[in-house]
């Protein structure tokens, strides 16, 4: 018996078999019935059984099996679907033999005169035996399928719908022996109910009693995101951690294969699951008016932003999408994946690069786009603050370049990426994106131009290239350590699809020279970040995995900030967007600045470059880096070397530039 169940788990038995079952149910039901109507009599059934009531019986009964296709569902898996359609098929044969034996009597055919009462013990009958043939079904390939297993005891949050599919699931797997105790629930009114014989408890009663009274292994989420929020989501998780169990969730529906949840597809929860907020209600109506019929333009299309953003830009009625880039691998792969998933998208691929403006203008005659969003930038705090000419190549010649083409060719809209790290910034690269800010605020302050300037500033996103979370992930797979720069350093974060939907909504909610600040909640420290990853992969923090403290990096603060103490923070419709009001700039003043600092990188030192960052932005202190040292005396033996160098390079220079154009210099500089 057990090899034949087992040879069954893995091939599903054929429906002509089960057919064939329900047809001999049929059968013995109709001897069955008799029996029972004739008080066990076995004269009198002998006098009224006629084996040609299977001519009569069989047709019928067939027809409406097969018409129902109540033999078509896997027994192991019935569901009430399956015993309604059982339920049907034995009402509408019913009526039928009803009515021909009715036919019979007016008829007065012996054949057909069947007592009604017979046909009505015969179908209760067969409506009985297959429901418990399904059912009994169900509970062999459970019991003998999983005998030997150790049983997983686990518990379910959630009761609802989600949370009975669930349950079924876990039933129905055979690759692991699951034991559900109990569902947990929020919902008061279900307390001390059950659900398909499974009990429903409160948090309390489960993380207090229940969890450690039964060796609770796993907790599975399966509540959908609209019933519950990031908060108390992350609540639960907390308490699962702080006793180590497992957590996994259960996936979207839209995932599911065949529209069937499969114990196999439940996974374990990720740290973006409990950093990010519930999902945004965006304003579509508006977003859709201000991008219809639009060439849309997106540098840093590569990136983890400007990805996301071009995703989210395709869903909408958009004419023409325009993804340039420079990292021609990272451009391909979502080139790929937009034709995968969108074939009648209209889209092109650019390899290109934001600072070269003849290249850029070239872009901009051919496809004359009526919308920039601007995501090209060098973000890595570290390697900008060793290089920072290309700090400034990049986020300010780059941005200066795009924002002037933008005016140029009179663009709609253009939507500049920033970050919190441009707000009292401490490196390069922060500086650096506060005078990208400056400039396209000086632009839209100027009352020169039609093109609407709007800057869009946040935190860090989950999951972008080098953030914490994939760095963490690689340091776990490997074993630890885990390394973060100080106990202490918290940072907001945001996932990167929440961060796009916000960047749309900005966007067209913008009239120009705003600063558009979106609300990042609260900010996580980083060390309990790191500790919280190394339990959601199954490992206790500072015993399997240490977490080991390296010191701050080159310009990196404690803390982040999303405003400066001299802008004003305005609520929008949106409650997670508000507005930052910038100062007023000077456009000349910004242009001739900023056209000697892009002179400079060719041929002046990091130092001066860096002091010159400072002088447009006065609130610019370097904090934990090389340039907060101004003295050589100040510098290690080393770098009172090379700054020697350096000044004597600069002196030998500035002698032979003495009376030369801007243009020589450059000539020089190159020789």
């Amino acid at each position: 018996m057990k090899h034949i169940i087992n040879y069954f788990s893995e091939k599903f038995l054929p429906r002509w078999l089960v057919l064939l079952f329900d047809l001999s149910v049929v059968v013995i039901s109709w001897g069955a019935a008799l029996l029972l109507r004739f008080n066990f009599d076995f004269i009198s059934v002998e006098e009224f059984f006629n084996p040609l009531h299977a001519t009569i019986l069989f047709p019928v009964y067939f027809f409406f099996f097969w018409k129902s296709k109540s033999y078509s569902g896997v027994l192991r898996r019935s569901t009430t679907n399956d015993i309604m359609r059982i339920f049907f098929a034995m009402v509408y044969a019913g009526m039928v033999l009803a009515i021909v034996a009715g036919i019979g009597r007016i008829l007065n055919i012996e054949l057909l005169s069947i007592p009604f009462s017979i046909l009505t013990i015969h179908a209760l009958l067969v409506t009985t035996f297959l429901v418990m043939s399904r059912l009994f079904a169900k509970m062999i390939f459970k019991r003998w399928i999983k005998i030997g297993k150790d049983a997983k005891n686990v518990m379910i949050f959630g009761a609802g719908q989600l949370g009975h599919t669930t349950l079924n699931a876990l039933i129905l797997d055979h690759s692991e022996n699951y034991r559900v105790i109990g569902f947990i629930d929020d919902n008061f009114s279900l307390h001390n109910k059950y659900v398909s014989g499974i009990p429903i408890y409160s948090v309390n009663t489960a993380f207090n009693k229940v969890i450690p009274e039964n060796n609770v292994k796993e907790v599975i989420f399966a509540v959908d995101n609209s019933k519950i929020t990031r908060k108390r989501k992350s609540e639960i998780a907390d308490k699962c951690l702080n006793i180590q169990l497992q957590i996994k969730e259960v996936p979207p529906v839209q995932t599911w294969i065949n529209g069937e949840l499969q114990a196999k597809s439940i996974r374990p929860i990720k740290i973006e699951d409990l950093l990010g907020r519930n999902s945004i209600q965006l304003d579509r109506s508006k977003i859709e008016q201000g991008l219809k019929d639009s060439v849309v333009l997106v540098t840093g299309a590569a990136g983890s932003i400007g990805s996301e953003i071009v995703r989210q830009l395709i869903d909408f009625n958009v004419r023409k999408v325009i993804l340039l880039d420079k990292a021609e691998s990272d451009l391909y792969d979502l080139q790929q994946e937009i034709i995968r998933k969108k074939e009648k998208t209209n889209f092109e691929v650019i390899v290109g690069d934001v600072t070269n403006k003849t290249r850029m203008r070239n872009i901009f005659v051919k496809h004359n786009p009526t919308i920039v969003f601007n995501a090209a930038a060098y973000k890595h705090v570290p390697l900008m603050e060793e290089f920072p000419y290309e700090a400034v190549r990049v986020n300010i010649g780059g941005t200066k370049i795009v924002a002037d083409l933008a005016v140029e060719f009179n663009v709609e809209k253009f939507v500049l990426i920033s970050t919190d790290k441009a707000v009292n910034p401490t490196n390069v690269m922060g500086a650096t994106k506060r005078i990208s800010e400056m400039y396209v605020q000086a632009l839209a302050q100027s009352g020169k131009v039609s093109t609407q300037f709007i800057t869009t500033r946040f935190g860090n996103v989950l999951g972008s290239n080098g953030s914490v979370v994939p760095l963490f992930k690689k340091q776990i797979e490997k074993g630890g350590p885990i390394t973060i720069t100080h106990k202490d350093i918290t940072r907001y974060f945001m996932t990167i699809p929440e961060a796009c939907q916000l960047v749309l909504e900005a966007g067209f909610m913008g009239k120009g020279s705003e600063i558009f600040v979106f609300d990042m909640g609260e900010p996580v420290k980083i060390y309990d970040l790191a500790k919280k990853m190394i339990s959601l992969s199954g490992f206790v923090p500072e015993k399997d995995i240490q977490i080991k403290i390296v010191g701050l990096r080159p310009g990196e603060k404690l803390f982040e900030e999303l405003l400066s103490n001299k802008e004003i923070l305005q609520p929008t419709h949106n409650e997670k967007i508000m507005i930052g009001k910038d100062r007023k700039h000077d456009l000349e003043f910004l242009e001739k600045k900023i056209g000697i600092l892009l002179e400079g990188i060719d041929y002046i030192e990091s130092i001066q470059l860096v002091d010159q960052i400072r002088n447009i932005v006065p609130e610019f202190v370097s904090m934990n880096s090389y340039y907060s040292n101004k003295n050589a005396e100040e510098l290690t033996p080393k770098g009172q070397q090379n700054y020697i160098k350096r000044k004597t390079k600069e002196h030998e220079f500035a002698l032979k530039n003495e009376g030369k154009s801007n243009k020589e210099k450059k000539i020089l500089s190159v020789e």
